[in-house]
């Protein structure tokens, strides 16, 4: 007796981004061949249903520094789903003080990057609709003064994925589409952007600095051993003379040689070679004479310790 093994998959089989929801089933056959000639056997058949992975990306559309004067000024934000699942988002966003004050968080029905009362549609609670996965969607956040003068120099955008977020491999039994479970991606369902402000009155430049992890075992866990690489984009209104970014190592970290760029080109770390320097204390780069509106971006990593 000769026996073959086979297994095919019904419909729902599992690919790239396989939608949330899905039941992906998987049944064997036995071949057997006897006296009687020959013989197919179906196996039991196994099931699962696939996870909603839960991932959200939040930009700027554009990189002015944006006034905050009376009327309100909005401030153009895109979203995108990058789950494999039906999902709605939780906006909330900060000024940096109390100077100025969010009126509202819409959809830019017609994304002119324009807030407009008869067109776009002002978010309940902050909350999106649910979005398809790869859906895209374009948002205002709408500021006042909520002072004479207004101080404030970002605002802070953060999204958040509907059905829950956290640490990436964070689980929400049943939450998912079609009752499967939820999981928080590589993003951890989570999304921040800062922005930068001025007023009418002001053109002075604004450093925004943001940080990413990556752990020795590919996660964004902040672990012993991971890389911290930190980001410093100084955004410049207008002119400025003499520019100069500087950065100490926080403590617990180690600086990483070779690691500071400036505008994507990386820099030396011996001062006096080009416009950086970097050691165990700090690093250091100096733009110089800026001539016009520009941004200037530094980055450079750690390790933690």
């Amino acid at each position: 007796m000769s026996l073959i093994g086979a297994a095919f998959l019904l419909p729902g089989v599992a690919a790239a981004d396989t939608r949330a929801g899905a039941r992906i089933v998987n049944v064997a056959t036995l071949t057997a061949r006897d006296g009687d000639g020959e013989r197919t056997l179906p196996s039991n058949p196994v099931s699962l249903t696939v996870a909603e992975r839960l991932d959200v990306a939040l930009t700027r559309t554009d990189d002015a520094v944006l006034a905050v004067a009376p009327g309100g000024v909005a401030v153009p934000l895109l979203l995108v789903n990058r789950g494999n699942g039906l999902e709605a988002f939780d906006l909330v966003a900060l000024p940096s003080d109390t100077s100025a004050r969010v009126r509202l968080i819409a959809i830019d029905r017609d994304g002119d990057g324009r807030f407009d009362a008869a067109i776009d549609t002002p978010l309940a609670d902050g909350r999106t609709p649910e979005l398809e996965p790869g859906a895209t969607l374009r948002l205002l956040v709408v500021l006042d003064p909520a002072a004479a003068e207004v101080t404030a120099t970002t605002l802070t955008a953060v999204a958040r994925a509907a059905t829950g977020s956290g640490p990436a491999g964070t689980m929400f039994a049943t939450r998912g589409d079609g009752g499967s479970d939820a999981v928080t991606g590589s993003t951890d369902a989570r999304a921040e952007v800062v922005v930068p402000l001025g007023t009418e009155a002001t053109a002075a430049p604004v450093l925004v600095k943001s940080q990413s992890v990556r752990a020795p075992d590919g996660s964004t866990n902040p672990v012993t051993g991971a890389v911290v690489t930190y980001r410093l984009e100084a955004r410049f209104a207008a002119a400025t003379a003499a520019a100069r970014i500087a950065d100490p190592i926080p403590v617990g970290t180690a600086y990483v040689p070779g690691s500071l760029t400036l505008d994507a080109a990386a820099l030396s770390d011996a001062g006096g070679d080009d416009a950086g320097e970097g050691d165990p204390r700090g690093i250091a780069v100096d733009l110089g004479d800026v001539a016009a509106a520009a941004t200037r971006t530094v980055t450079f990593q750690v390790t933690i310790q």
